[in-house]
């Protein structure tokens, strides 16, 4: 699904399979089945015919031109199974204090660290590790110079990445003005005909802006099943259209449409993350007046903010001094009137429980709420119910073939 977001193709080897969609369902030509299928029917492979795969230098991701990140490159790929698997053996057979970069370097028979070949290869038995939808790690021969692979399959790749390129390089032109967006289909937004690709202000100009006109509306109500949503913006991100309405799931009342990658990440993500990380969540959740009225958010809400809380203010003592580094939290139970939360410093291996009772949560909750609702009125926007529109949806742009 993220590949169909980011270009519309499936790609088989060398060959992109376009999709298509018609009445909410994907589907694919025939005739590019069969001649994909074709294609691999008369590919031939001479197992004596080999090239060395050179494993490229470790690099960090924060080290990356954000234009290079994510580009097809197949040695990149199978380097960076190797190096995920290398930095695990060096963790896990040494104590913190003894960790470091070595498992970044290329050892002996070309991997990196002290990973082993045999060790790589029992470590990725049972996954689903492809390139262009082929398994490159059941064609792979050793000699102690490093990995190798039959020539004709290394070409297959190297064809792989270009067509791969060419498929997300005309994705990202905006079909109305021709500006070039981002690498990973964040311009993509979905159509009765497929994905399209509007850039911000056209998608603006295309889709109407929701103006709160079924704020108070129940999601089950006849109303909301007769007002469709893809006419609209999303109003969180700004970007695409929004196909759905977001409700309450505590209360019932709309909050308003969403594009499908807001939504999801509303009702799937983890609660902390969307509180944080999205911009506008919490006046999107005060769209929902029962909510907006008790100054409070949904349930789930609750131990995402006390979580939130324990990250930003809880610290383990090191020989009488707090530790600098934010914990991770993990385990959340609700027992007995409290959420339970275990906390650990990487760092330190150190391990500590903490419990924030239903009451403390609320109030943090409350506390929230009133600073986004503080932010709200300084910038003018807060919830209000408004009159219906009737406004038509506007009709859809097609995209350039």
């Amino acid at each position: 699904m993220v590949r169909l977001r980011q270009h519309g193709h499936f790609v088989l080897g060398d060959i992109a399979v376009r999709c298509y969609e018609y009445r909410s369902k994907r589907t694919y030509d025939e005739r590019d089945i069969r001649r994909a299928a074709q294609v691999f029917a008369d590919f031939r492979l001479d197992p004596g015919d080999v090239i060395e795969v050179q494993v490229p230098p470790y690099r960090e991701r924060d080290d990356q031109d954000p234009e290079e990140r994510g580009r097809a490159d197949w040695r990149e790929r199978v380097a960076s199974w190797m190096y995920w698997h290398a930095r695990d053996k060096h963790q896990l057979e040494r104590p913190h204090e003894e960790r470091d970069d070595n498992w970044q370097r290329i050892g002996v028979g070309g991997m990196p660290g002290e990973l082993t070949w045999e060790e790589f290869i029992a470590a990725s038995s049972g996954s689903r590790r492809s390139i262009g939808n082929t398994r490159p790690l059941e064609l792979v021969t050793r000699s102690d110079s490093g990995p190798f692979l039959p020539r004709a399959y290394a070409d297959l790749l190297d064809r792989w990445e270009q067509v791969t390129e060419e498929i997300v390089a005309k994705a990202r032109i905006c079909s109305r003005c021709r500006a070039q967006g981002p690498r990973w289909g964040a311009w993509r937004t979905p159509s009765p005909l497929g994905y399209i690709t509007l850039c911000p202000p056209c998608s603006g100009a295309t889709f109407q802006r929701y103006t709160g006109h079924l704020r108070g509306v129940l999601y089950e109500s006849a109303r909301t099943r007769s007002t469709r949503a893809d006419g609209y913006l999303c109003p969180m991100c700004a970007e695409t259209r929004a196909p759905v309405w977001d409700h309450c799931y505590d209360r019932g009342y709309v909050r308003g449409p969403l594009c499908g990658s807001c939504n999801t990440c509303e009702g799937k993500s983890p609660a902390h993350y969307f509180l944080r990380d999205k911009e506008g969540s919490a006046l999107h959740l005060l769209e929902c007046c029962g909510c907006l009225e008790r100054r409070t958010l949904p349930a789930r809400y609750h131990a995402a903010l006390a979580r939130m809380h324990l990250e930003a203010t809880e610290r383990h003592l090191i020989r009488s001094r707090r530790c600098r580094r934010e914990p991770r939290v993990e385990n959340i139970e609700l027992d007995h009137g409290a959420y339970r939360f275990e906390l650990s410093c990487w760092w330190h291996d150190a391990r500590w429980p903490k419990t924030v009772t239903v009451v403390e949560a609320a109030m943090l909750v409350r506390e929230f709420v009133d600073q986004a609702f503080a932010d709200a009125q300084s910038n003018a926007v807060v919830p209000a119910p408004r009159a219906a529109s009737d406004n038509p949806s506007p009709g859809w742009p097609r995209e350039t073939p």
